[in-house]
């Protein structure tokens, strides 16, 4: 679920709605409507570059600045929507939030009573307090800093136990331990109120602020609570890796080589300017290019692709919780338009000292797996637009009434930020 400030002002009935992503080198706008509650339709799209100057990396650094790049991107959006939206949910890049997923286990003094709401929210409550004791002492260590503060933006529960075995809800059960996994999400207030400030400027409620893996995550296993795989998101400058396990997510990790390597090597082996070094690798994952020059590149991109995977194997090595990595990889974000993204995760170097059990088998996402999300007509979406799109979908994951941990996480997490 995502968190965020929501204002109140205007009524939940407002019917258009625009998801943000901000990118490093781009802010990519999908305006839409919920359709009757069950999915949602995107009218209108843009893609807008950045101001120099207004960003670094996938941080505001220049609100008025930014703002400007924001509101043309809405503005474009919605003309093609023919709509005006009012609500607004923006994405916060992966580098720029910190997850973890925190777990305790909850010994009862009277195994043989029945788990009651009450007990249930006392244990939730338990696992919340330890994730920001942890989240709290992880960001001043990094930071090297006093106080530095946090806020909340996604929560999620991974996993939940009594006695050992897998439930879906521990209500009315007995037992003498309960284990309960939530991953959360954090981001500094620093960032968030800056994103606040242009959602201000652009006159809409910011009524969410999601991290993009997990929005792109969420959108994708939406309808199978069992899956377990690595999606992987290759923006402009980072790469974000996220391991779900079951249905559930296990953490996200992130390391700074994106697209752009790609394209400052080609532009230095083939002496080429930095715009036609960036045309020149989006022909060639478009399969634009003759059989001759695509020869000439091939090489170069392989070399990098080699490069870029060995960061991966560095992130998925972080994750020395799980016992066994998921062998299914699914690659999306500009990037993995070039086919040696893919290769290279088929190496037997990529693998070597990771935990899989079976062979690596990654394949690129397409927009047409998204869930509950469809398009009108003249509206059309590519990889580089997966993220915006997981943030639509976040805003029709709300809990089902039978959905009763996820609905207490919610309310215990507003009432901690207020």
């Amino acid at each position: 679920m995502a968190l965020f400030g929501q204002k109140g002002g205007r009524k939940k009935s407002t019917d258009y709605f625009v998801a943000v992503d901000a990118g490093t080198d781009l802010v990519k706008c999908l305006v839409f409507s919920k359709t009757d509650g069950v999915g949602a339709t995107i009218l209108g799209g843009s893609t807008v570059p950045h101001v120099d100057g207004s960003m670094r990396g996938g941080m505001v650094i220049n609100i008025p600045e930014a703002a400007v790049t924001f509101k043309k991107a809405v503005e474009t959006a919605a003309h093609q929507a023919n709509v005006r939206p009012t609500n607004l949910i923006m994405s916060m890049p992966g580098d720029l939030t910190k997850s973890l997923v925190t777990t305790v286990h909850y010994h009862r003094a009277q195994p043989e009573a029945h788990i009651d709401s009450g007990e249930l929210k006392n244990i939730i409550y338990k696992v919340q307090l330890k994730a920001y004791e942890q989240m709290r002492q992880l960001m001043v260590k990094e930071q090297e800093e006093g106080s530095l503060d946090v806020k909340l933006i996604n929560t999620t529960v991974v996993d939940m136990r009594v006695d050992g075995y897998k439930i879906a809800n521990p209500l009315g059960f007995q037992g003498g331990t309960v284990t309960l996994s939530i991953f959360n999400v954090f981001a500094p207030l620093v960032h968030l109120g800056a994103l606040q400030a242009i959602a201000d400027e652009l006159e809409l409620d910011l009524i969410s602020v999601a991290a993009g893996p997990y929005a792109l995550t969420r959108c994708l296993t939406a309808h199978d609570e069992n899956l377990s795989g690595i999606f992987i998101d290759v923006g402009a400058q980072t790469t974000d890796l996220v391991v779900v396990s079951e249905g559930g997510i296990a953490g996200i990790q992130n390391f700074a080589l994106g697209g752009n390597a790609f394209s400052r090597v080609l532009a230095s082996e083939l002496k080429l300017s930095e715009d036609k070094a960036e045309q020149t690798k989006v022909d060639y994952g478009e399969d634009l290019l003759d059989k001759k020059s695509k020869g000439k590149l091939q090489p170069i991109l392989q070399s990098v692709a080699l490069m870029w995977a060995r960061g991966v194997t560095q992130g998925l090595g972080e994750f020395t919780h799980l016992d066994v990595l998921p062998n299914r990889i699914f690659i999306g974000g500009g990037g993995a338009a070039l086919p040696e993204i893919k290769n290279a995760l088929m190496t037997k170097a990529f693998a070597e000292g990771l935990p899989f059990t079976k062979k690596p088998y990654p394949a690129v996402i397409e927009s047409t797996e998204l869930n509950d999300i469809a398009l009108a007509e003249g509206v059309n979406l590519n990889r580089t637009d997966l993220v915006a799109a997981g943030l639509v979908y976040l805003t029709l994951a709300t809990e089902t009434p039978e959905d009763v941990v996820g609905t207490i996480l919610r309310r215990i997490a507003l009432s901690m930020q207020v």
